[in-house]
């Protein structure tokens, strides 16, 4: 029997997007560090392997978009809903590998490809972190919510810092993308702290039903890495181009913003070091599932976000000590992650 639109929509698999989010955050952070053949050639097999996945992924879902009622009720759900914000962030990622980095023989295209995926991403953002949001109201128990709830605020951090990016490289309007970056950061900032209000009170007052979904909590760290990248880009973009006559001010701004919310960061690692340690003792272990993808990406954005703060020229060398302890980290994770994750895929054929 011939599966419906609906059914096929249905089965379309969200932890492929947090997946490719993870992996691009891998291939952005050893070009970062690395600058050899042996990492050339990995990162270029990532960014190939990432754009494949995602472009047939985005055609399976546009194909089967008919299915309407089963899409209406994913977005629904506590867990599902933020997931489908996964596909705008996996887009602007890939706008900062075509612009950042590139593709062989592609030299005269990528730039272009960038903007297009950047445009791609900022569609799907305003469909998905913006009108979803605010259209659809939840009907839950407050121990529903779950960490992908901090996905649409991190999709928003990301599609500033993909189009910082894209301007600083291609000149591509960096007036008229300041004032969109900086519109986008006002609900940016607002969705993640009332996100992160609703995950505190629930980790607080309510036990984990599930050790399933516990590493979705891992995402709590992901605005940190995401929020520092897209401030010091748009910093840039404004000194480069005396946007506004207050190009140093924000650049101060954000070099002060890094710094305190980098604290910030490794007070969430130390609190989620200490809810994995209460998972496991109530649980026992944190079943493998497509929800360990939740790990990488946040692990990825932190260090991405200390090197560039090393950069900076403030404490560079405890910031350069810290961000290759976070790479190391990052690619033993990402290695297991993606091993398992496969396995699994290529048992159930």
């Amino acid at each position: 029997m011939e599966m419906t639109s609906e059914k096929k929509l249905q089965d379309l698999n969200l932890a492929v997007f947090v997946a490719l989010m993870g992996t691009s955050a891998v291939a952005l952070a050893t070009k970062s560090i690395f600058n050899n053949f042996l990492a050339d050639v990995f990162v270029y097999g990532l960014e190939i392997i990432i754009i494949s996945v995602f472009l047939y992924h985005l055609a399976k879902f546009l194909i089967h978009l008919k299915g309407w009622n089963n899409l209406s009720n994913n977005l629904k759900s506590p867990l599902k809903s933020g997931m489908y914000s996964a596909m705008p962030i996996a887009s602007a990622l890939i706008s900062i590998l075509f612009i950042n980095v590139g593709l062989p023989y592609l030299d005269g295209y990528n730039a272009l490809m960038g903007t297009l995926f950047w445009a791609i991403s900022l569609i799907f953002s305003a469909i998905f972190i913006v009108a979803v949001p605010i259209s659809i109201k939840f009907r839950m128990k407050p121990e529903d919510v779950t960490g992908t709830w901090f996905i649409p605020p991190v999709g928003l951090f990301v599609l500033i810092n993909a189009g910082a990016v894209l301007s600083l490289k291609t000149s591509f309007m960096p007036h008229a993308m300041t004032m969109l970056n900086l519109l986008i950061m006002g609900p940016a900032f607002m969705l993640y702290l009332l996100t992160l209000s609703l995950v505190y009170y629930r980790s607080k007052f309510h036990p984990l039903s599930a050790s399933k979904i516990a590493p979705t909590f891992t995402i709590v760290l992901a605005p940190v890495g995401v929020s520092i990248l897209a401030m010091l880009s748009t910093a840039k973009l404004m000194l480069e181009y005396d946007i506004m006559n207050i190009g140093t001010v924000f650049a101060g701004i954000s070099r002060i913003y890094s710094v305190i919310i980098f604290g910030y960061g490794l007070w969430v690692v130390i609190g989620l070091i200490a809810l994995y340690f209460r998972i496991m003792k109530e649980h026992k272990n944190i079943p493998f599932s497509e929800l360990w993808w939740a790990f990488i990406f946040p692990l990825g954005a932190f260090t991405l976000a200390t090197g560039k703060m090393a950069a900076l020229g403030f404490a560079a060398e405890f910031f350069t000590a810290i961000e290759i302890i976070l790479y190391v980290i990052l690619m033993v994770a990402w290695i297991f992650v993606a091993y398992n994750y496969t396995k699994g895929i290529l048992a159930k054929g």
